[in-house]
């Protein structure tokens, strides 16, 4: 039996389905290893002079100091909770920025 019109158009679709799904999982892929080059060509480098970022401790909280420009660096999270903790100088300065 030789195959119709609308046959080799139905396989013609199918065929250029998956190729389409393929591209767009090989074009997924390649983003989410850009995402995770990026994310560690940046891990732990100071945002404004690119020099690494050490931790070091205030209170109870471990935030990022950069080895560079000697900068501060707060993690989400972090300022509240050093704010909770001091009360002395550095509670009165955040509270200035509330």
């Amino acid at each position: 039996m030789k195959p119709t019109a609308r046959e080799h158009e139905y396989f013609a679709r199918q065929e250029a389905e998956r190729s389409r799904q393929g591209a767009d999982e090989r074009r997924a892929k390649l983003l989410e290893e850009d995402r995770e080059r990026e994310r560690s060509l940046h891990f732990m480098k100071c945002p404004k002079c690119g020099m690494r970022l050490e931790e070091i401790e205030v209170g109870n909280v471990h935030v990022d100091k950069c080895s560079g420009c000697q900068g501060i660096w707060l993690d989400k999270g972090e300022l509240e909770l050093i704010r909770e903790q001091e009360a002395g100088f550095m509670g009165r300065l955040l509270k200035m920025f509330r």
